[in-house]
């Protein structure tokens, strides 16, 4: 059984995870774990006393990102906010934009960590997940008589969720675009694909 990191030992992991988000906004995706232990004030064996390789600290930085993306916008019921459907997923979406808008790896995430495949199979997994969950949310919207019977919500959730993260690749690319002009016309490309009558 693993032991349980020490104080220290947490606080050097921590170091190392900031050093490499750092190091992935400086140099647009890439990083090397030399640098990420000089950044992080470290032995340059400290990273592989806390990660087995590269892909590992990658991966780690994977998971942290959308577990904390997952806790903003998608476990959230937002029943505080309303109790029509759609308005609470208005507000999903605002939520999404918000937190890649706020998160230094926002925009880095958003264009795939392809030059690292166990990264790059991570994020996959993760994005299923989150595909599932649209497409359980699309069917939770009809039920509730939201969203039009005719809608396929097999076909929804990953169009859906698809879009959201290519609109929001486009949008944090370069100059970005104003992020409350980006969720209102997110909002309003969801409407329209899900046919609420309402869809303001």
């Amino acid at each position: 059984m693993e032991a349980a990191p020490t104080p220290r030992g947490q606080r050097t992991r921590e170091l190392l995870l900031s050093a490499a988000v750092e190091e992935l906004v400086a140099h647009d995706g890439a990083m090397e774990l030399a640098d990420v232990a000089r950044r992080a004030g470290v032995s340059a064996g400290a990273p592989y006393r806390h990660f087995a390789s590269k892909s590992a600290l990658l991966v780690a930085l994977v998971d942290a990102f959308y577990d904390n993306w997952e806790a903003e916008a998608y476990r959230p019921t937002f029943e505080e906010v309303s109790d029509d459907w759609w308005v609470r997923e208005k507000h999903r979406i605002l939520c999404t934009v918000a937190f890649h808008y706020a998160h230094p790896l926002g925009a880095v995430m958003q264009q795939h960590l392809v030059a690292d495949a166990e990264a790059s199979r991570q994020q996959r997994v993760r994005t299923d997940r989150q595909i599932h969950g649209a497409v359980v949310n699309v069917a939770r919207g009809q039920a509730l008589g939201r969203v039009p019977a005719h809608i396929d919500a097999r076909l929804c959730g990953p169009l859906l969720m698809g879009g959201v993260n290519q609109a929001l690749h486009s949008a944090l690319a370069g100059e970005r675009m104003d992020p409350e002009r980006v969720a209102l016309q997110l909002q309003g490309f969801m409407g329209r694909v899900l046919c609420i009558e309402d869809a303001t």
